[in-house]
């Protein structure tokens, strides 16, 4: 875990010096002086001396990030107390190679991260792959935990991050790093080199890197080699199998293929014969593998003192891959899309009924392991100009900038069955004269094609049969993202307690991209994979103007050192919703000169990203119901708004209905209310001890996402919305013909609510200096907005879950786990040539439904299983209606980890380090809720991670 170190700390964090410690000594120490300067800190434009403004800030130094033991720098934010879960290597199945963060819990399209302060490039979904930033290029990172959108615009309502890359760099540096798993595997290397130099008015520096993980398989840990740890297989396993399950046209039930039975004669299968559970996670990656290629080169070139013109170029090149299990090929009149059309012919050589055969569940084992690759670039350039101008007796800086990021990301997957050569497979077929398969009939043979078996065990698939039906399929994604800037800022005029500041500025970005899925996908032919995955491009660009002031109210008085007042306001004109206007205002008092108090309060927004606008809309097969048929029981109410819409009395529920998904080019911007108040102590009295408390606030309306069409339904007919109304559109016999679920703006609402808190302490003896940093998040509220109990009725007339903090039960709106506390502590060592830092993580309890004991103990008529969890007779209130349920839960306990490293300085310039995370070897805790792997993917994957490294200065 980095140390991570209150803003509050010390202004050096932010002072403009070379390199790293290393580098430093290969250069002239009198080039480079830590005189205070003006400096923009993170969450306002306006330069200042005294980085303490209004809001909590942390910052990650290099070094700090060095120490951690971690090669990516999304690893490294992912370790912030104030994040929640996150996308990252140890998500195999859903996983696509990034790796993003999750401020607050509120999602990572709900932060905002900057590069060098100007907005990098987000997915088509508005999350920022964190993979796509090399390490090698960054100097230090600022945490902004706090609405801003007044300073920065859309998405700016979890918080910022600012990752700001190396520049003014002195001399040579090359590092190699080696680590891997106790248990032999997850082996990691990194290597990376940065030369820079700088002269009379000029800079430049350039470097590269490379980083290697090797993947973790799931069968090597005994916590995910099964799917439920302490859980039979027979019970917790899929139901898919080898063994194929059949549907005839003239039964309609499902018969499964008897144990050794080779599928050749109806007798060999049978209704509710038993049947083998199938362990998916023998194949699963734990820990994805991921490769990484940087490359960088930064200058900067004063042409008067005043004029200076900059420059910025990195490229950074991702591979990735995820595993699981075997596909399954499976059809039925049920099916979405062309799925539901394959039926197997009375004439095909292996169907071993005198009937179609119109549905069919089999493993495709023989075709091995699901494999997903990505190969992702992402390249950014930056060209800008500064100066310093001068009105009157003023001084103001200013600047001109402009900024290109583009992503691309082809991938791959295999292997999918394709359903229009299954068709054919499965259709007519006959042996010819020397008793070879042949698809079609001996007058009409069909060329190339090879008549496939669903009927026989494992093995009857042959390497033609699957060379015919089997396709990889090939994705392609891009992203891109243009922004024009100026700016200027300085002081306006003095006041009795200082100069007013000000800042202005305009910007316009352009976003556009795109999402192409191969033809089979987007085609709904690729197997299983239904008709929902469709093509999606499309752009929208954005004018802003945005206005700052810091206001100096008193200074130098009888309880107010200081007092001052920030008000910011932005208004932003978006092509694709109109223009928003977001103001915020914050105060910092000092009463004394130990003790600072600083509040915020910010409006904030998101603005609908391409995705949410024009994601390809698709029509599929939907079961929904009526809220107006008799048979659903409806209250006097709902028949008087059914009745209103023209709604038959007599109306009967259809059993399948149409539906489309896709996104929506009406939709408007989420709202957001951000509200903090701080307190920074800082004694004179004790040197080098600074403590801080905040409080935090987060409320959010009009939530961009989708409903069900269920949903839909009952907002219309249930609770009188008439947008929802808008989206149902019913036959002339009054029965539901179609629903209109694409994404929208959502009634209600969340909101969470909480503390951080922390201490810093630095202390120089005898036997080295020493320092301490302790940093922590309290959640007290996550949930629906209002803060309402469990069981209450939201606007929108549906129940409230309630709190979900450490409640993994319900999420409810909020990306995973909410842990109540977690907390890092910190404590480092040095003397002379030698250091040692000493880290604990900490993540409190949560609790969970008892999902896999409950799944164990319903197929097995034993409800023992459900004593693997911590409370299985629990009894509940489920709904709000009072009435106990049984609600068996499992508590997930705390866990920390302990990380250690020492560290020795050569006299050569170079640095030894040997390291350990998880120095303990302490599993995670087991969960039966989680997506896999029988523990959440914000945890050490089991065994000690050691690593060592070497960085030599020139």
């Amino acid at each position: 875990m980095s140390k991570l170190r209150r803003s509050s700390y010390t202004f050096s964090l932010l002072a403009l010096a070379a390199g790293n410690a290393l580098a430093q000594g290969a250069g002239d120490p009198e080039e480079r002086g830590t005189a205070l300067r003006e400096i923009s800190v993170i969450g306002s434009h306006i330069r200042r001396v005294d980085m303490e403004t209004q809001h909590p800030v942390l910052v990650i130094e290099r070094e700090e990030m060095l120490r951690t033991g971690l090669t990516a720098i999304a690893d490294i934010l992912q370790t912030i107390n104030a994040g929640g879960q996150s996308l990252n290597r140890n998500v195999n199945n859903g996983g696509t190679g990034e790796q993003r963060l999750n401020l607050r819990s509120l999602g990572d399209s709900r932060t905002l991260i900057l590069v060098d302060g100007h907005r990098f490039v987000s997915a088509l979904d508005g999350g920022v792959d964190l993979s796509s930033i090399p390490l090698a290029i960054v100097e230090r990172v600022e945490v902004l935990k706090d609405g801003a959108s007044a300073i920065y615009g859309s998405d700016a309502i979890a918080g910022v991050v600012n990752i700001v890359t190396r520049r003014d760099y002195r001399g040579g540096e090359a590092s190699l790093y080696y680590g891997e798993n106790s248990h032999g595997d997850g082996r990691r290397r990194a290597y990376d080199a940065t030369w820079g130099d700088t002269g009379d008015g000029w800079s430049v520096a350039a470097g590269v890197g490379y980083s290697d993980d090797d993947p973790i398989f799931a069968r090597d840990r005994d916590i995910s080699r099964v799917p439920f740890y302490r859980l039979p297989v027979e019970y917790t396993g899929s139901s898919i199998t080898t063994n194929p399950n059949v549907m005839r046209e003239s039964t309609f039930y499902n018969e499964r293929l008897r144990r050794g039975r080779d599928g050749t004669s109806p007798d060999d299968f049978l209704r509710g014969a038993p049947f083998d559970r199938y362990n998916y996670a023998l194949r699963n990656y734990l820990q994805t593998p991921q490769e990484r290629r940087s490359i960088f080169a930064q200058g900067r070139y004063e042409i008067t003192p005043d004029l200076a013109l900059s420059a910025k170029v990195f490229r950074n090149e991702r591979r990735s891959a995820q595993q699981l299990a075997e596909p399954t090929v499976s059809f039925s009149p049920f099916s979405e899309g062309p799925d539901g059309e394959l039926s197997i012919s009375p004439d095909n050589v292996y169907n071993p009924f005198d009937e179609p055969v119109i549905g069919v569940t089999r493993r495709f084992a023989e075709a091995g392991p699901r494999r997903f690759e990505q190969k992702s670039a992402t390249t950014r350039a930056h060209v800008g100009v500064d100066g310093l101008a001068r009105i009157g007796s003023r001084e103001f800086t200013w600047g001109v900038d402009y900024t290109a990021t583009r992503t691309t990301q082809r991938a791959t997957g295999t292997p999918y069955a394709d359903n229009s050569k299954m068709a054919l497979a499965l259709g007519p077929s006959f042996f010819d004269a020397s008793g070879v398969a042949r698809c079609g009939t001996p007058d009409a043979p069909i060329a190339g094609c090879v008549p496939l078996n669903l009927f026989g065990p494992l093995g009857s698939l042959t390497p033609e049969m699957l060379d015919y039906v089997v396709a990889s399929v090939t994705n392609r994604k891009r992203s891109e993202s243009k922004d024009f800037a100026a700016h200027a800022e300085g002081v306006a005029f003095d006041l009795p307690a200082g100069g007013l500041g000000v800042a202005i500025g305009y910007e316009h970005r352009k976003e556009d991209g795109y999402d192409h899925p191969d033809e089979l996908i987007a085609s709904g032919n690729a197997n299983g994979t239904g008709s929902t995955y469709r093509p999606t491009s499309g752009s929208y660009s954005v004018d802003e103007a945005w206005l700052e002031l810091n206001v100096p109210l008193l200074g130098d008085a009888a309880f107010a050192r200081q007092l001052e007042v920030s008000l910011a306001s932005r208004y932003s004109d978006y092509s694709a919703f109109g223009g928003t206007t977001n103001s915020q205002a914050g105060l910092r008092w000092k009463p004394v000169d130990d003790v600072l108090v600083r509040s915020n309060i910010a409006q904030g927004f998101r603005a609908p990203s391409v995705l949410d606008l024009y994601a390809g809309a698709s029509t599929q097969v939907a079961f929904v119901y009526d809220p107006c048929a008799a048979e659903n029981d409806p209250s006097s109410s709902t028949l008087a708004r059914c009745a209103a819409l023209g709604v038959p009395v007599d109306v009967a529920q259809p059993e399948g209905i149409a539906s489309t998904v896709g996104g929506n080019r009406e939709l408007q911007p989420e709202r957001a209310l951000s509200r903090s108040l701080g307190l920074v102590w800082s004694p004179s009295w004790i040197d080098g001890l600074t403590a801080n408390v905040d409080w935090f606030r987060v409320q959010i309306r009009d939530a961009i996402s989708s409903r069900s069409e269920q949903a839909v339904v009952d907002d219309c007919y249930q609770r009188g919305d008439t947008g929802a109304c808008a989206r149902v559109r019913r036959n002339p016999d009054g029965t539901i013909a179609h629903v209109l679920a694409t994404q929208q703006n959502v009634p209600g609402g969340l909101e969470t609510e909480g503390f951080d808190f922390g201490l810093n302490y630095r202390l120089a003896t005898r036997v080295g200096d020493f320092s301490a940093s302790w940093d922590n998040t309290y959640v007290s509220y996550a949930g629906e907005l209002h803060q309402p109990r469990r069981g209450s009725l939201l606007p929108d007339g549906s129940p409230a879950q309630g709190n979900v903090v450490g409640d993994y039960s319900n999420p409810n709106g909020f990306y995973g786990i909410v842990w109540r506390i977690r907390s890092t502590l910190n404590l480092h060592w040095q003397r002379d040539a030698w250091d040692a830092t000493i880290g604990a993580r900490y993540f409190s309890a949560t609790d969970e439904a008892c999902s896999g004991g409950e799944t164990a103990a319903a197929l097995s008529g034993d409800d023992s299983y459900l004593d693997v969890c911590s409370n299985p007779t629990r009894m509940a209130d489920l709904d709000g209606s009072g009435v106990l349920q049984p609600a068996p839960q499992n508590r997930v306990p705390s866990v920390t980890y302990i990380d250690l490293e020492a560290g020795w300085v050569a006299p050569w310039k170079g640095r030894f380090a040997f390291g350990m995370r998880n120095a303990f070897d302490r599993d995670p805790p087991v969960s039966y809720a989680a997506f896999a792997n029988s523990f959440f993917s914000d945890y050490e994957v089991p065994g000690r991670f050691w690593y060592a490294s070497y960085r030599q200065a020139f």
